[in-house]
């Protein structure tokens, strides 16, 4: 693709880069929208992101970045101002850059996590949903999938406090009854309807989630938000019991055009 003094350049920052494979399809995507616009990794570590954040202020042709591990609840407090979304999820995961160097946070990880995993066949209303991970992006997950209409929430986190503060305000603002734990020991899963990873356990295929699947009815739908060329160890053994899953890419697609509409409002 050409790249010139025009082009809108695009940061993907995170800590570490190397694993990203979303640069291309970002590039892609823009490039088929007719947008000169060029996407890469940017390896900023947790005591730089202020400063990094600062920096680009000062840099007329950053369009805006994605936030990912571990940024997503840092950033919250550095940009100029949230949207109602990131607000909500107090963890942002895409950034616009105003002209006069304003950044302005979004979060689009629940809008795009829904249309994936809406796409891979669950319909949430009435539904029964456990997630692990209360973190950035499980954040903005929960309160999605509150929203969207599903009948009860439980939060697996090893800080179970974090998760319980989650369920908490995640009940608060929707009604839906949530609850949290500190580990999936002894989970039975004959009831639920939809199985979220949403820590980092898998990437790079390495770690597994700790959570058994194999009470799990033939109807569950497991997904991951760990986007990797390969299933991740948790996805592997839901596709191996024949379940229906959605990977971290399923998610991906529709965040990248809710990134366009975002940064061309």
């Amino acid at each position: 693709m050409p790249i010139s003094g025009e082009t809108d350049l695009f940061y993907i920052v995170g800590s570490p880069v190397r694993h990203f494979r979303s640069p291309p399809l970002f590039n892609s995507y823009f490039e088929a929208q007719g947008r000169d616009f060029l996407a890469a990794g940017l390896h900023v570590l947790p005591d730089d992101l202020e400063s990094m954040l600062r920096m680009v202020r000062k840099i007329d042709n950053v369009k805006g970045m994605c936030i990912t591990i571990p940024h997503k609840i840092a950033a919250a407090a550095l940009v100029d101002e949230m949207t109602p979304a990131a607000r909500r999820a107090n963890s942002v995961n895409c950034v616009r850059r105003e002209s006069d160097g304003r950044l302005v946070g979004h979060n689009i990880d629940g809008e795009g996590f829904m249309a994936g995993v809406t796409a891979a066949g669950f319909e949430p209303k009435g539904k029964s949903v456990i997630q692990l991970g209360a973190g950035g992006v499980g954040r903005a997950i929960a309160f999605s999938l509150a929203a969207s209409g599903i009948a009860h929430l439980t939060l697996i986190n090893r800080d179970k406090a974090k998760g319980q503060t989650l369920a908490d305000e995640v009940q608060l603002a929707t009604g839906v009854t949530s609850a949290a734990r500190g580990d999936g020991e002894g989970l039975d899963l004959s009831a639920v309807d939809l199985v979220v990873n949403a820590t980092s356990l898998g990437m790079g295929g390495k770690g597994d989630v700790p959570l058994s699947l194999d009470s799990a009815g033939p109807d569950t739908v497991v997904a991951d938000v760990i986007i990797h060329a390969e299933d991740t160890p948790f996805l592997a053994r839901a596709r191996s019991m024949g379940l229906r899953i959605m990977s971290g890419a399923g998610m991906l697609k529709p965040q990248i055009e809710l990134y366009e509409a975002f940064l061309y409002r």
